[in-house]
């Protein structure tokens, strides 16, 4: 059931050829998202991040063009080297939640996600799933789909890097 693919989320997989603990880690030290959770052109701050089941995080993606989108979210569940889910919500500078349109965004977009990022290992590779709680239509037309591709291929570039 769980590997179902509906129209109302965004579905992307991909596979990194590094371990999977290489891959988790990624996500779970900030020092290594500032180097790849933004994308390209834009840059990530992280104002508050407390990467644990029940904790909360406060960023910021700032793009030269449009500007800096604010987003807060909880840790619902991390399960080391196989599963991460947060909620992402778009808020102000203050972490004060905010409805989307009012930051000129698509009247569609919902005022909350979930994303949910699976790892499994394969051959030493690690085989990474995303899912957010919206129409891949949409995030297609709003830009957050190909966003996500540029941050993942950022992501797959850091571990080249690092050998």
């Amino acid at each position: 059931m769980e590997n179902l693919i509906t129209k109302n989320e965004v579905f992307i997989e991909e596979i990194f050829d590094a371990s999977i603990e290489r891959v988790f880690s990624a996500w779970t030290d900030p020092d290594k998202l500032m180097q790849w959770y933004a994308p390209d052109g834009c840059t990530f701050f992280i104002k508050k991040m407390d990467i644990r089941t029940g904790g909360q995080f406060h960023t910021c993606i700032s793009n030269p063009q449009y500007g800096d989108c604010w987003c807060i979210g909880a840790y619902k569940e991390i399960l080391p080297n196989e599963k991460i889910v947060f909620t992402l919500m778009n808020a102000d500078e203050n972490g004060d939640p905010i409805n989307p349109v009012d930051i000129g965004m698509d009247p569609d977009w919902p005022g909350k996600t979930l994303v949910t990022v699976t790892f499994t290992e394969e051959n030493g590779k690690t085989r990474l799933q995303l899912r957010q709680t919206v129409s891949q239509e949409l995030a297609k037309k709003t830009g957050a789909y190909p966003s996500w591709l540029q941050m993942l291929n950022k992501m797959r570039n850091l571990f080249n890097q690092n050998g």
